[in-house]
């Protein structure tokens, strides 16, 4: 199932426009999946769209496009917690840059 929930992840973000990357997957994944098994599923996933580019039809892709206005995929990070994730980030970032920076 977590092959199946991979390209589905990954055609419901190219469907809005956003390149699927193995982060932005592995968010949205409902239960936890070897790394191994991401990258293998999501390698699997873009060979399938470059065919489709070449011409070849891939039939587990049946999205048409980026809808008008699409609701929150159920297991999306919001916002907020986007926010507070990249600002514990940069402050973490910036701790080890003063670190670096100090003389020893």
């Amino acid at each position: 199932m977590s092959s199946a929930e991979i390209h589905q992840i990954a055609s419901e973000l190219k469907a809005r426009g956003i390149t699927p990357t193995t982060a932005m997957v592995k968010a949205r994944l409902s239960q936890a999946v070897p790394m191994a098994e991401l990258l293998k599923s999501l390698s699997q996933w873009k060979q399938a769209q470059l065919k489709e580019q070449q011409g070849e039809p891939a039939p587990h892709d049946r999205h048409e496009g980026p809808q008008p206005h699409q609701e929150p995929l159920p297991h999306e990070p919001s916002v907020q917690s986007l926010a507070a994730q990249l600002d514990r980030l940069e402050q973490k970032l910036d701790r080890l840059l003063a670190l670096m920076t100090q003389p020893r």
